[in-house]
């Protein structure tokens, strides 16, 4: 919980939070490495925070898996299309080493931001900032050669040092002999 109220303070400064506020809303999901918290079909009905570990969002094409993205330490998200529509997930969410992570389901978020209105605009921040990341992603794919779009990784030395070649390469759209020249480079 601690990590959710430095993410919480970092957006919004001013504001007065504890883990007392907090701790009704949220449960605890420990994963081990390589356990699902989504699985492909499943209706995601909650949005995680990542206290400690690593995630990555997936889908299936032919057979093939291919990485959407990583969720690191201190994200906040959820499979969003199928939060909204209560349909079955088109991704499967897997750990890709131990993790910690916060649950927390739509009445927990409508009475949360009932109770404290700061959680609206924290709320509205995390969306925010997932839009800018999606048009940042978009825009790299649509000009981006494979080459540049490795060298931007570096800005993120966590996807070279924790996330696997495979899973990477998929997420950059190249194969994963591309991504082995272009490291060797």
């Amino acid at each position: 919980m601690e990590r959710l109220i430095n993410l919480i303070h970092k957006l919004l400064p001013k504001v007065e939070v504890s883990e007392a506020m907090l701790e009704p809303y949220f449960l605890h999901q420990d994963l081990a490495k390589g356990e699902e918290l989504l699985h492909l079909g499943q209706v995601c009905r909650s949005y995680f925070f990542v206290s400690k570990g690593l995630l990555r969002v997936y889908f299936l094409n032919d057979g093939e898996e291919y990485t959407s993205f990583f969720a690191f330490e201190d994200y906040f998200f959820t499979e969003i299309e199928s939060f909204l529509s209560a349909k079955g997930s088109n991704f499967s969410i897997v750990a890709t080493e131990k993790s910690d992570i916060l649950l927390i389901d739509r009445d927990n978020l409508s009475l949360l931001s009932e109770k404290y209105p700061f959680w609206n605009t924290f709320f509205l921040k995390i969306h925010e900032q997932t839009q800018l990341h999606l048009i940042e992603a978009i825009h790299s794919f649509q000009i981006a050669s494979a080459k540049e779009r490795y060298e931007q990784l570096f800005a993120y030395p966590r996807y070279l040092q924790r996330v696997k070649q495979k899973d990477l390469s998929t997420m950059l759209g190249i194969t994963k002999h591309t991504l082995s020249r272009l490291r060797k480079k």
